[in-house]
């Protein structure tokens, strides 16, 4: 409590807020894992870019992307020509550059060195022209690099390798960008709406409630302080920030992926619960009755208003209300948590 009525006030609505987008982002996280959206946006990826077709071992014809998809760097737990949810860099680039050097006729052999896998990309009939040539234009970006450093550090292979590996990072941020235009927002809007339904969760309400009740004020203004210095808190919230294609850097197994679930489900019943000590939430057969008990129409606009504020809260996410939070804290005088001093 800050002896503040209307900043407790401005508390207690942000630390709502926060808990009902931790509920939302859980419920989000849930669909996208169990529906697999990060991989099948990352196969897609693959697919459309790596379109021609290459002989695999076994004479196969796939896909380059398939053949990358399925390539022992990268194939990790996931079936055959099925992407995982995450591909790191350098195995991507790995696994690039071993399938376009691959030799038919030799297997077993290798490009030793930036010359041998510049014959081989030039050769290449499985690389889109357009790539074909930014390939190249790396392979020689680094090749005179290497010739211009005078203290030589690295080879002017893991050079190319590093220009091919920002090249895949730079295609991942668009392709996470393209995963919350397809699939987070739509997914975010409306499991906020079902869970506003479903609590009643009406902004003009609760701001009414938490105004004419200094004690509950009081009460959720302390936990909305506390929840502040939350370390526990604060990992959640960074693990969502990072819920996206291109930082989500767990292949998930059934089992990794029926661990979440359950985390998940059990971060909803305990936010449930702390929403539920505090706050009157909920349908009943008064929501509509005027201050005199009787059915009133007119507050059904107001309903809908709250609503509709509710689920574009929900809708910024947890990270923002949390971050808000932590700045309002700071400004009631108590200041920043300080660091601890470093061990010797």
């Amino acid at each position: 409590m800050s002896g503040f009525p209307i900043l407790d006030l401005v508390v207690g609505i942000i630390f709502i807020y926060f808990l009902l987008s931790i509920i939302c982002s859980s419920a989000v996280e849930i669909a996208l894992t169990m529906g697999k959206f990060r991989a099948k946006m990352l196969e897609k990826w693959l697919m459309n870019i790596f379109d021609k077709e290459v002989i695999k071992t076994n004479g196969e014809k796939v896909k380059l992307g398939q053949a990358i998809m399925d390539h022992c760097s990268l194939s990790a737990l996931s079936p055959n020509g099925k992407a995982t949810s995450y591909i790191h860099a350098k195995n991507f680039t790995e696994a690039l550059l071993e399938k376009v050097s691959y030799d038919l006729n030799n297997p077993k052999s290798i490009a030793h060195d930036l010359d041998d896998l510049i014959a081989s990309i030039q050769s290449s009939k499985a690389l889109p022209d357009d790539l074909q040539r930014v390939l190249l234009s790396y392979a020689n970006e680094s090749k005179n690099t290497y010739r211009s450093v005078s203290v030589k550090t690295v080879s002017e292979v893991e050079l190319f390798k590093s220009k091919i590996e920002n090249w895949f990072d730079s295609n991942m941020d668009r392709v996470g960008g393209a995963l919350k235009t397809h699939y987070v927002r739509p997914f975010t809007f409306w499991i906020a709406f079902c869970i506003a339904i479903f609590f009643n969760a009406d902004s003009i309400s609760i701001a009414k409630y938490l105004y004419s009740n200094p004690s509950a004020r009081a009460e959720i203004a302390a936990q909305a302080y506390a929840a502040a210095d939350n370390d526990a808190l604060k990992a959640q919230v960074n693990q969502l920030r990072k819920a996206n294609v291109a930082d989500d850097s767990v292949t998930h197994s059934m089992a990794q992926l029926t661990d979440t679930i359950t985390a998940r489900v059990n971060e909803l019943k305990i936010a449930k619960a702390a929403l539920n000590d505090t706050l009157p939430l909920g349908w009943n057969e008064r929501v509509f009755n005027d201050s005199q008990g009787k059915f009133s129409w007119l507050l059904i606009p107001s309903k809908l208003a709250g609503l509709a504020a509710t689920i574009l809260a929900m809708m910024m996410g947890a990270p923002f209300w949390f971050d808000l939070l932590n700045k309002i804290a700071n400004l009631r005088g108590t200041g920043k948590k300080p660091e601890e001093s470093e061990k010797k």
